[in-house]
């Protein structure tokens, strides 16, 4: 049990404000019965000097009066034969000395000696102890308020605490709880920020993963057919290009990790568009050059990193030209940014929208990295990372996707 409250923040907050209300406790206790005995005493000894002031009176058969009484704060007690009579103390023998008497609510003292007899009622009111009740009831009420308030504040805490175990067992829906201090609402967006990026980072890596598996697949499938084949020059040049092709796919995907795993900030260098359109076109192939209609201004400058743009523009014009009904593509460019305009039918998929949240179905087959879906994940991203946004028009049979620098504000 110690060792769970050792090490939860929680128990021992619980723990402490606990022993805090047994002190209290004890504490109001111990002052009660100081300041009970005190009163007590002070009573002993207020009756020992009034009965010392009347004994000689009494030996003399004095016969006393009520209003001679009253600087003593006592009054004559008429009922001497009284039942229920409960002893408080006592002092003198048998034939001097007094006797102190609560009968019901009242304090009688009963002073003899051999000449006579008196019984007196104590007027003055016993020992008030409502400053001492009211003191320790608010210093209660207060360690319950600031318990509660200390508890509803790490209230959070506790949440948090069991969503990371929920956590554990794969439950990764998002906290939904708001909060009045800065602190919690900081922990709350950061972990939520952090089960976002975990689902995203699960998602494309799936994804990542199904494409990489199907692009490798037919160059490999192609290499095992020319291994089948004679031996001879045109064989070994397959073989060869193969070979790049594989090596050229590979570093591609290294980048597209990179840019999907870590995401890290681009640095934002300053690149001659033309030169990085013709660098994508050789990697689509550079007999597709005659299928592109470039209108580039040859000082148009672009800013980001060239690698990632140069897989950007790859995807772009790969599909411009897969899916185009005339097998042509068109990119040209202005102030207002890059386009690149192709015939064919309308994007299946809305490329304005969250692409983060693209889920690969294990039972379906899914187009390659040059496809739509991969494809316009790979194009928007990059778009993104490198300072800049997607928009996308569909006009007269034509498909025209923009790319346009953001602006800073």
């Amino acid at each position: 049990m110690l060792n769970n409250i050792k090490n939860s923040i929680l128990k021992q907050i619980k723990y402490l404000f606990l022993l805090s209300f047994l002190a209290v406790i004890s504490l109001w206790i111990f002052f009660y019965l100081q300041q009970k005995h005190q009163n007590e005493e002070h009573q002993i000894a207020r009756y020992f000097s009034i009965i010392s002031s009347l004994q000689p009176l009494i030996m003399e058969s004095y016969d006393f009066k009520d209003n001679e009484l009253k600087g003593f704060n006592m009054k004559l007690y008429p009922n001497k034969d009284v039942k229920n009579k409960k002893l408080l103390f006592q002092k003198g023998g048998n034939k001097k000395g007094f006797e102190v008497y609560k009968i019901g609510q009242k304090i009688v003292i009963y002073i003899y000696n051999p000449m006579g007899e008196l019984y007196l009622e104590d007027l003055q009111e016993n020992g008030n102890y409502i400053f001492i009740h009211l003191v320790f009831i608010l210093l209660l009420m207060i360690q319950f308020l600031l318990y509660f308030m200390l508890q509803k504040s790490l209230k959070p805490l506790q949440i948090i605490h069991n969503k990371l175990k929920n956590l554990q067992s794969g439950d990764m829906s998002l906290l939904e709880y708001s909060s009045n201090y800065d602190e919690i609402n900081q922990i709350i967006i950061s972990y939520n920020s952090s089960i976002s990026q975990i689902e995203y980072l699960l998602e494309t890596r799936e994804m990542f993963n199904k494409i990489f598996i199907h692009e490798m697949k037919m160059p490999i499938a192609k290499g095992m057919f020319y291994l089948k084949l004679e031996p001879s020059y045109e064989v070994n040049e397959k073989m060869t290009k193969l070979m790049q092709r594989l090596n050229s796919e590979l570093d591609e995907f290294a980048i597209l990790e990179s840019l999907i795993v870590h995401k890290d900030k681009i640095e934002q260098k300053e690149h001659n568009l033309l030169e990085l359109l013709n660098s994508a076109i050789e990697k689509v192939g550079i007999e597709k050059k005659e299928n592109i209609n470039i209108i580039v201004d040859e000082n148009y400058k672009i800013f980001g990193d060239s690698e990632l743009w140069i897989i950007c523009f790859k995807n772009l014009l790969d599909n411009a030209l897969k899916y185009s009904t005339d097998n042509q593509v068109i990119v040209d460019c202005s102030d207002n940014g890059i386009r690149f305009i192709n015939q064919g039918e309308k994007l299946p998929i809305a490329i304005l929208s969250d692409l983060r949240s693209w889920k690969i179905d294990k039972t379906k087959r899914h187009k390659s990295s040059t496809g739509y879906g991969f494809g316009l994940f790979i194009i928007k991203n990059i778009v993104n990372l490198n300072g800049y946004f997607v928009e996308y028009h569909y006009e007269n049979n034509n498909n025209i996707l923009g790319i346009k620098k953001c602006i800073m504000h």
